[in-house]
């Protein structure tokens, strides 16, 4: 970090208000953040922020390890106060347990947000995992159900509805699974953030992973963890049809 930048961090720590947390957050949803995340640890490290509940939004946000993100939006939503990021809480938690293969405590999770919130941004996402949580955890009667007063109550989201098909090949999504679809490699986490919510918006649950490239910190996105490598292809092959995207390929994982 060069001088200049330095003196103005010193200077930034030193008149932070609360409120800027919630500008800071604003920025990250908006891929606008100019800050790395040991640098807004490194912000809101004092006392004027211990009872402001939005820290524990923003440590979700900026906290790479998939469990303990959760936590954080866990906490902020375990009480009966409503308050600003409820639905974005929500949104992660339930973003979480579809992405770690509990579908029948993600298809809940959907419903709250699909339920609570109808005019959210997520909303046609939401559905879709919904959907496809109950289709993948046996539930198939209920997601034909749900679709149905869906697509009747949202007819202009036009959501897949072959989410409540049944998926013959669901043991793929069992633990073991070993291969993923990597979207493309970013030097910032704002700007891997960013396009993980445009592959959102198109149905697809994708993480960002901090890798080391060159002895470099970089961020890749990926999206599932799937047992075979033809899945992950056909995965791919939606993503480039959906997004237009070019540069995709299958990485092996471990899980």
């Amino acid at each position: 970090m060069n001088i200049k930048k330095g003196i103005y961090l010193i200077f930034f720590y030193s008149f932070m208000y609360p409120s800027d947390v919630d500008i800071i957050i604003k920025n990250i949803l908006n891929g606008k953040n100019k800050y790395s995340n040991k640098e807004i640890l490194t912000m809101i490290d004092n006392d004027d922020f211990v009872n402001d509940k939005n820290i524990l939004i923003l440590k979700g946000l900026i906290e790479l390890n998939g469990e303990k993100s959760f936590s954080f939006f866990n906490e902020y939503y375990q009480d009966n106060i409503k308050k600003e990021y409820d639905e974005l809480a929500i949104s992660k938690m339930s973003e979480y347990y579809y992405t770690s293969g509990l579908y029948i405590k993600s298809s809940i999770w959907y419903k709250k947000l699909i339920m609570n919130y109808p005019d959210s941004d997520e909303l046609k996402p939401a559905i879709n995992y919904f959907l496809n949580s109950l289709s993948i955890s046996g539930k198939l009667d209920s997601a034909k159900y749900y679709s149905k007063v869906l697509h009747g109550k949202y007819p202009h989201l036009k959501f897949n509805s072959n989410f409540y098909e049944k998926n013959k090949k669901s043991d793929n999504l069992k633990n073991g699974l070993d291969y993923s679809v990597e979207v493309a490699i970013y030097e910032t986490y704002s700007k891997a953030i960013s396009s993980k919510s445009i592959l959102s918006s198109e149905g697809f649950s994708s993480r960002v992973e901090e890798i080391s490239i060159n002895n470099k910190v970089m961020y890749t996105l990926r999206v599932g963890y799937y047992k075979d490598k033809k899945t992950a292809e056909n995965v791919k092959k939606r993503i480039r049809s959906r997004l237009g995207l070019s540069n995709l390929i299958v990485v092996e994982v471990k899980k």
